[in-house]
């Protein structure tokens, strides 16, 4: 390492040199290189995009519809009805995968039954199905009749449940048995990803995943994913202005492409054919010439000009998308589109290596401004530290024996800081730092709302439970309740085995803090519905937890030693927030508040009220409320 002197020195006598060879080396390679790499990264990033959409949306239909296929309600019985189990199982997974247009299941003996979302459906689309204005699902059931005949009914249902709709097709003519999705699937045994074609009822592109159902009754699951909207998707990803993406399976069929809502209305001549337009079609064009110098090979890129000599570079890549089943992705990207930026960017490279050979004779200061970039990012390191943000992974560095120093003791102090925030409530570290909490012991009293939380039977559950699957179960359990409380701007108190404490207005204050506790403990409580539902999947016993919300003044403040403090809340108001949460036990309920809170949001939220009780440890008789939700 050199001192600051002899470095400025050195760089004096290097930059003279280094000039002449850097400025030459610029013109020749900046215009060429950077429009190849401004290219090439937009398409990267369009690719990226497109592809990993795809994949991820078909891979969450198709494990949806692997554990569906296990359901009792769908695979125990091909006696179907507008009321069956299956129904409100598919309006959840439609409900839980938006991405998701349609979820059916055929049998063996002609029964067919879908549960299809109408609510995302463009106008043509709702009138081949004769959808109401105010349908947002409508189900589809074929029961075959003695003869052998398929009529199907068509019920249509608005957001809430309610019919307002009904349509008997008589003479429809849908047979599940005979679609690919159907056959290929019972042919296989095993989950299958069709090949993209055009539903029978919309008309519409779709991709449908399917697995034969494992239960009584022979048949497949099915869900689709629509095309039309994944295709206007990609191309808002195109690379430039000038740019275009299209992407189409192996055997030549449409999945994405600019003018995809064109051809598919070209399709539609005979929707029965179930048949996308074909890459085939494209006969002239720089996309016809790519796929001329591209017959058959995984991966190409190169640059192709139009009739008018303009410059494309183009990129087809192959990738799998389904057991056997490929396809590729063509990207173009006009170099017109990337070269004025590069041409501004030469431009501005020339100036500044004028401005920097003007000022030659003040090397020495010019140098010690290229030494400030290095004490710039030690700043802004250390500005890291009031916003309690993740460390850099390395410590600035430089051949500067003071600034490299200083930089590792930034990087070392920003890391303790970071390490103590998972510690304390990262509002109180900030406001430590800042000097607006004292670090002396004492308190001041102050109007806060206070949330307990307590997990109903965690004992019992412990007591069975294998300790190492216990302490990931309740991390997981703590993290969602976490999210929650954050979210409403809470201080998280403590963690008390399996209980939380959290409280509201201090140390920042709320002038809603009541109403934000209140919305903490819906959404903590809903949270943790949805993470129970994941446990008892995994075999493990659900966390049912109470809370108990008081709103009153409380010492708000430093407890502890001069060696070891605790930043919390002390008083009568801690103390019935505890014990509300303990009444929830005996009133059968999940959520408990108390009167004061009732009275501060009871515009907000609905309660439903309890008799006064005294609750343990109390003198005096308070009035109970059970938090039910947010006003409608």
């Amino acid at each position: 390492m050199f001192t600051f002197r002899t470095s400025i020195t050195l760089a004096v006598m290097a930059f003279v040199v280094a000039l002449a060879a850097l400025l030459i080396a610029i013109q020749i390679r900046a215009l060429s290189w950077a429009t190849h790499e401004a290219a090439s990264a937009y398409m990267d990033a369009a690719s990226t995009k497109a592809l990993g959409r795809l994949h991820g949306e078909l891979n969450a239909i198709a494990s949806l519809v692997n554990v569906l296929a296990t359901s009792s309600s769908v695979a125990d019985s091909d006696e179907r009805s507008e009321t069956g189990r299956a129904i409100p199982l598919f309006k959840a997974a439609l409900q839980e995968m938006p991405q998701m247009d349609s979820i059916y299941a055929g049998f063996e003996n002609g029964a067919w039954l879908q549960v299809r979302r109408t609510s995302d459906l463009n106008e043509d689309q709702r009138a081949r199905l004769r959808a109401p204005a105010n349908a947002d699902v409508v189900i589809n059931l074929v029961r075959p009749t003695p003869a052998g005949d398929l009529p199907m009914r068509r019920i249509f249902q608005d957001r809430k449940g309610n019919e307002v709709g009904e349509i008997d097709l008589w003479k429809y003519g849908y047979d599940a048995r005979t679609r690919p999705w159907y056959t290929q699937t019972m042919k296989l045994e095993r989950a299958h990803v069709t090949e993209p074609y055009l539903s029978f009822s919309l008309g519409a592109p779709v991709i449908t995943a399917s697995a034969p159902l494992q239960g009584k009754v022979p048949g497949v699951l099915a869900a689709d994913l629509k095309l039309d909207t994944f295709s206007d998707f990609v191309q808002a990803q195109r690379p430039g202005p000038h740019g275009t993406v299209m992407i189409f399976d192996q055997a030549g069929s449409l999945i994405a492409h600019p003018d995809f809502a064109e051809f598919v209305a070209s399709a539609m001549t005979d929707p029965a054919r179930s048949q996308l337009p074909n890459i085939d079609g494209i006969k002239s064009g720089i996309v016809a010439s790519v796929l001329q110098k591209s017959p058959n090979v995984d991966v190409n890129e190169g640059i192709v000009r139009d009739d008018k000599g303009r410059g494309y570079l183009f990129r087809l890549t192959k990738f799998p998308l389904g057991e056997g089943y490929s396809a590729s992705i063509l990207l173009l990207a006009a170099q017109d589109d990337f070269v004025q930026n590069v041409r501004k960017l030469q431009f501005t490279g020339l100036i500044l290596a004028i401005v920097v050979g003007a000022a030659f004779i003040p090397m020495v200061w010019i140098f010690g401004s290229r030494m400030a970039l290095s004490l710039n990012a030690i700043t802004a390191q250390a500005q890291k530290l009031q916003n309690l943000a993740e460390p850099d992974p390395v410590p600035v560095t430089s051949h500067i024996a003071e600034i490299h120093e200083l930089g590792i003791t930034v990087n070392l102090a920003q890391r303790a800081i970071w390490s103590f925030a998972h510690f304390v409530p990262k509002e109180i570290v900030r406001r430590v730092l800042d000097n607006s909490i004292s670090t002396r012991l004492g308190g001041v009293k102050q109007e806060i709302t206070l949330v307990f939380t307590d997990v109903q039977g965690f004992t019992t559950i412990a007591e069975s439970a294998d300790p190492d699957v216990l302490m990931r179960q309740t991390s997981r359990y703590f993290s969602v309740l976490t999210q929650a409380f954050l979210a409403e701007g809470g201080t998280i108190d403590k963690f008390i085995g399996d209980a939380v404490m959290v409280f509201w207005n201090a140390p920042n204050p709320q002038p809603d803090h009541v109403a934000r506790a209140c919305r903490a403990a819906l959404a903590a409580r809903a949270a943790g519905e949805r993470l129970n539902t994941e446990f008892e999947a995994e075999g493990l016993k659900p966390f049912i937890t109470r809370f108990g919300i008081h709103v009153g003044e409380a010492v708000v403040g430093n407890v502890g030693s001069t060696e070891r403090m605790n930043y919390t809340a002390l008083g009568n108001a801690v103390n019935l927030a505890a014990r509300l949460e303990g009444l929830n036990k005996e009133v059968g309920t999940t959520i408990l508040a108390s009167e004061d809170v009732y009275l501060r949001v009871r515009d907000q939220f609905e309660f439903s009220a309890f008799d006064a009780v005294v609750a343990k440890g109390m003198s005096r008789e308070t009035r109970i409320y059970g938090l039910v939700g947010v006003s409608a």
